[in-house]
């Protein structure tokens, strides 16, 4: 059996949870909150025989756990994702990353000398529509792809850690990340962010962010509007010279479809899950990587990661100059 470690007792987590047990050969082994009554309960509800752990760090030096998925406040993921690696754990990390590339980069190396594990909880790099989607392109189904576009927003105001620049909150850190992740999973790492656009919260967060992501080269430009005060389309398009690829919501990849230069449906695949379902595909990803001797998952590189954490702190610093 496999064994996951669940530090951090949240929605996300309870989600995942819920995931790891409908997944073939997996299980929660183990929970861990800083209040053992939430641990208990969370365990109760979604895992009721996992043992629960007092501490993050009791969690951490637990014994017999092949994984530890981290689903703490974002700015909290470098902490805990040190404290695991320390104790010789693989680690699966809840997006965002780390709060920046630094951060990142240490994680990294931490993992590297240990010969460990690491991996950044991004679920739609995992789902079968997104790996669909690349291999149309990979085809030239679309031909060279020219532009990207796409929108991810949720009335989320009232979620108190969103309005909290201490942990790490705002739009573009809780949603960005998955445009981004879609623009570097089609355009691949030599991407840079050139315009951005955002209203800020009294908080200092942002909570609506237009932003620009260009190639290298510049031949293919990405355009991406994210917001936590609407709920939008959440849809996606990736536009090539011979026909276009259309997502439909670009967070959890409910329906994609291939179009030709006029606008003829080619093909057209639904999700075979539900949402919460999905990220059974993400713990099968990090299961077999692991299985594997790997200490990265394909799906989801260091180097994307990297890439992605990059991009963010280019975008974050952007936002600091709208008040």
């Amino acid at each position: 059996m496999f064994n996951i470690g669940i530090l951090g007792c949240g929605k996300i987590a309870a989600k995942m949870a819920q995931a790891i047990g409908k997944t073939e050969g997996c299980q929660v082994a183990g929970v861990a909150s800083r209040e053992r009554s939430r641990a208990k309960k969370f365990a109760a509800a979604y895992c009721p025989d996992a043992k629960v752990y007092t501490g993050y760090e009791k969690l951490a030096a637990a014994k017999d756990l092949d994984l530890i998925y981290i689903a703490t406040p974002n700015s909290y993921h470098y902490e805990h994702a040190i404290l695991c690696i320390k104790e010789y754990k693989n680690v699966l990390i809840e997006k965002p990353f780390a709060m920046n590339a630094d951060e990142a980069k240490s994680i990294f190396g931490e993992a590297k000398n240990r010969n460990l594990f690491v991996c950044e909880a991004m679920w739609t790099s995992f789902m079968p529509l997104h790996l669909k989607m690349l291999e149309w392109i990979k085809e030239g189904k679309i031909g060279q792809v020219k532009f990207i576009t796409g929108d991810l927003g949720y009335d989320l105001t009232e979620v108190a850690r969103l309005n909290d620049p201490v942990l790490g909150g705002g739009a573009y850190l809780d949603l960005g990340v998955y445009p981004t992740n879609l623009a570097i999973s089609v355009i691949g790492t030599d991407i840079r962010a050139t315009h951005v656009y955002a209203k800020r919260l009294s908080t200092g967060c942002d909570k609506d962010t237009f932003y620009n992501l260009e190639s290298g080269d510049g031949s293919i430009i990405a355009d991406f509007f994210v917001t936590m005060s609407a709920d939008t389309a959440k849809d996606g398009s990736i536009v090539g010279e011979e026909g276009k690829i259309k997502i439909g919501n670009i967070n959890t990849y409910r329906k994609i479809t291939l179009l030709d230069k006029n606008d003829q449906v080619i093909e057209e695949i639904e999700a075979d899950k539900s949402t919460d379902d999905s990220y059974i595909y993400e713990i099968e990803g990090c299961k077999k990587a692991i299985e594997a001797g790997l200490i990265q998952c394909p799906e989801m590189s260091w180097d994307k990661t990297f890439k992605l954490c990059q991009i963010n702190d280019s975008v974050r610093a952007s936002i600091n100059q709208f008040m």
